[in-house]
């Protein structure tokens, strides 16, 4: 019996992390000979050969159409199907239906629930972690997490999988599917090691990537250590808080370079594109207080270079299960707590605290508040990742200001030291800690596998009626006590 064909849903393909995911699916379908098409709201950026069809309709809410509504937007897919398809039988695979890009997305979601019909729904992202801006757009909706058994929800961790069992999603509705691990780009090695580090961190400076910390990073590394983040925000929303960094960069003269790609070269003569700085760089690095599957601290060993940053136990755990190690990772980099004030720091706790949860539509109580400062601290010390913005420049002048610099110290499990004096003995290291035997189960193979396993679930089940998640039960799994982030706000 012929495949059923794969509509694949997403609200557009511009660089990032959900467009690569999507463009190996669809590498790994082709290879199999798989029919599917790609469904989005704009046309893919750069050069690509995916089967792309454009509707309009699903592109982020403030570039659509004011009188598009869930169902037209369902219309509008079906007749791009027929399309391309005729009358074929169809499994429909939804990215971040939920996130609260678009209100109608998510509309969309429960309209087809209702039809019967196959449904993927896959989750990188969630608005209800830390995307206050975001949750407002889908508040109402009563709709949001449908389940059924021809539904199958998609995770890219452990942590969003049990949240949601949790809020009442039945287990076996539910599949954990990891991202496929390929080489961010094509390198050939340079012929010599550069003599002095050169740190790459390939991500969109957007807040939650936590820029603050590799200034800190770069004003304690060893002499003639450069770091590098290759591309500025998209989002107009995160530009000011970049801008900020920019200027900070250039007060400093800390060896930072912001929006590196296709701006600055890695090396005298050298391109400036993302491969060549790719090659250019000794280390990757990830500084991240929030991600989904965590992409980046598997990328780097695919192409021999060693990883070092912030551990964040939602995705390494599951790396762990793998007996994965990513990269050389601290817990926390503690600052003394007099250096930020913790008064100062307690009311700009509350401010940005309340502020959140009202746009979650919730109060803060005084267990939220205290769960959070308590969070932060760290016997006299506080984490320096959990600071706001202004704060994390404070602490970088009295750095350079002083002589202060073992003050500064890098957490691993229970052991603390000198940031110093970690980051010498870490940027020294030349070699992954992954090996590529080690990065099987990310393989687009068996990428390959894990999606045929989805598809089966979802068009082999027994259609029913679906019920919904009551939406302040999986708002309550991301929102407890002592959650809240400076920079998940």
């Amino acid at each position: 019996m012929d495949h059923p064909a794969i509509a694949i849903v997403h609200y557009h393909l511009r660089r990032g992390g959900v467009t690569r995911v999507i463009e190996t699916a669809s590498a790994c379908l082709t290879k199999a000979g798989i029919p599917h098409v790609i469904l989005c709201g704009s046309p893919p950026e750069g050069r690509h050969r995916l089967p792309v069809k454009i509707v309009e309709e699903l592109g982020y809410e403030n570039e659509t159409s004011k009188s598009a509504s869930g169902l037209r937007m369902v219309q509008a897919m079906r007749a791009a199907l027929r399309e391309t398809f005729g009358s074929g039988r169809v499994i429909w695979h939804l990215h971040n239906h939920s996130i609260g890009k678009n209100r109608h997305f998510s509309d969309a979601a429960g309209i087809l629930a209702e039809s019967g019909e196959p449904l993927v729904l896959q989750y990188h992202d969630f608005a209800e972690d830390g995307r206050p801006n975001a949750y407002p757009t889908i508040a109402d909706s009563e709709s949001l997490y449908p389940f059924a058994p021809q539904i199958v929800h998609a995770f890219i961790n452990s942590r969003d999988r049990q949240h949601l069992i949790n809020a009442g999603l039945p287990e076996a509705q539910t599949f954990l599917h990891p991202d496929a691990v390929t080489p961010p780009a094509r390198v050939k090695p340079l012929p010599r090691r550069p003599r002095r580090p050169l740190v790459l961190y390939p991500v969109r400076g957007i807040r939650r990537k936590n820029l603050g910390e590799l200034f800190l990073l770069a004003a304690l590394a060893p002499k003639g250590t450069r770091f590098a983040v290759s591309l500025r925000p998209d989002n107009r929303r995160w530009n000011p808080i970049h801008e900020e960094w920019v200027a900070f960069a250039s007060d400093t003269g800390l060896p930072v370079i912001l929006d590196a790609v296709g701006r600055v070269s890695p090396a005298p003569k050298a391109p400036r594109t993302y491969a060549s700085w790719i090659k250019h760089s000794t280390h990757f690095i990830t500084t991240s207080v929030a991600e989904g599957f965590g992409l980046g601290f598997l990328e780097p060993a695919t192409i021999g270079k060693p990883l070092l940053g912030r551990n964040l136990p939602v995705v390494t755990n599951d790396f762990a299960k793998a007996n994965i190690i990513p990269g050389t990772l601290y817990d926390r980099l503690l600052v003394p707590d007099s250096w930020v004030g913790l008064e100062t720091l307690r009311q700009k706790l509350v401010r940005s605290m309340r502020a959140a949860l009202e746009s979650y539509r919730q109060p803060m109580s005084n267990q939220h508040l205290e769960r959070s400062f308590a969070a932060i601290r760290h016997r006299g010390y506080v984490d320096f990742g959990n600071l706001p913005e202004s704060l994390q420049r404070q602490v970088i002048h009295r750095l350079l200001a002083g002589s202060e610099h073992h003050e500064i110290l890098a957490q691993t499990g229970h052991k603390t030291q000198p940031l110093n004096e970690w980051l010498a003995e870490t940027l020294a290291k030349t070699t992954p800690t992954v090996t590529p035997d080690q990065l099987g189960p990310y393989t687009p193979k068996a990428y390959l596998r894990r999606l045929r396993e989805l598809y089966t679930m979802a068009s082999e089940a027994t259609p029913e009626t679906p019920f919904y998640l009551p939406k302040h039960k999986v708002l309550k799994e991301f929102l407890k006590p002592g959650s809240f982030h400076f920079l998940c706000t």
